[in-house]
């Protein structure tokens, strides 16, 4: 099986494509090992909205694929011309701007579905975005991990609110404690949490390399994410370790006010009972064990492969 990846470069649109193709690769190569398989990334960056239009992949010197995935709003013209020009399926990985009925199929996440709505025959829905993450059995977990966030389109960030929780968290924790922060971050938040938790290791994004989130959710005890960085909780939990949310306060009244697609995700994911606040566990003195680990893209993959089986012929 050989699939392209239509890339508008974004880390996030990536993690989603690439980690459903390394899960398509991974039984492709279980059921077909005589065959050849592989993944090519395909940049768009740069044409215009007309060339992604008529794109036709002319300048491409690849094997002709079998299927092209592709993630970011700017991906979908090229993916569906590209797709249409060689003959093979096309799927999305998230809720499209366009037509789903133009798509073969959509893996989006469940929140993206608007309350009450049906999911149509060409959606495929997930727990969460698509990420590379995998549990690593093999890696002794000997650290708590804690990802921190900043300010969004649906959380304020307060410093000193995140910065008692973290206290409570290293005072009760009995085992060491690394902290990363994101782009999003605060540039005084840094000196902040090292003046309040001593004991807490921070190595700041800055400093960071590819695969240090991926390296530290590998040896995770446990993990302790903001509640604003949605994606890096569904990372978290794919790893397989206990995550644990710290709380921020979201923006406008979260009484009155619908809450967003980020927002519900959030909310069923702790109705579910698949991680848990920082309120619960100061109570409770418990952070919820997973009832199984999230395996996104090999739940999609399995999809994929029954229900479009001139993939693996």
């Amino acid at each position: 099986m050989v699939i392209y990846i239509i890339s508008d470069g974004k880390k996030g649109h990536l993690s989603q494509t690439r980690g459903l193709a390394e899960a398509l690769l991974e039984r492709a190569r279980e059921v077909r090992p005589n065959l050849q398989h592989s993944c090519h990334e395909v940049p768009i960056n740069g044409k215009s909205w007309f060339a992604k239009l008529f794109y036709k992949g002319k300048d491409l010197d690849l094997p002709r694929p079998h299927l092209i995935l592709c993630a970011g709003h700017s991906t979908h013209l090229a993916a569906l011309s590209l797709a249409r020009h060689l003959r093979c399926l096309c799927m999305v990985c998230m809720k499209p701007s366009l037509p789903a009925r133009l798509f073969n199929l959509c893996i989006m996440p469940r929140h993206d579905v608007p309350e009450g709505g049906v999911p149509t025959a060409r959606m495929f829905l997930t727990n969460g975005a698509i990420n590379c993450i995998k549990p690593r059995p093999d890696v002794e977990k000997k650290e708590t991990l804690v990802l921190i966030g900043g300010p969004s389109k649906e959380f304020k960030w307060e410093a000193e609110h995140v910065l008692t929780q973290l206290t409570t968290i290293a005072s009760k924790s009995t085992s060491s404690i690394v902290l990363t922060t994101s782009r999003r971050t605060p540039a005084d938040f840094v000196q902040d949490v090292t003046t309040a938790c001593p004991n807490i290791r921070v190595e700041p994004v800055e400093q960071t390399g590819p695969t240090w989130v991926a390296d530290h959710l590998a040896s995770a005890r446990e993990v302790w994410v903001t509640q604003d960085s949605v994606s890096m909780v569904y990372e978290a939990l794919s790893s397989g370790a206990p995550v644990g949310i710290i709380e921020m306060p979201r923006k406008g009244n979260p009484h009155k006010d619908k809450p967003s697609r980020v927002v519900r995700g959030l909310q069923m994911l702790i109705s579910d009972g698949g991680t848990t606040t920082f309120t619960e566990w100061a109570r409770t003195g418990k952070i919820v064990q997973p009832k199984s680990v999230l395996n996104e893209a090999g739940r999609a993959a399995e999809y994929i492969l029954n229900t479009f089986p001139q993939l693996l012929p």
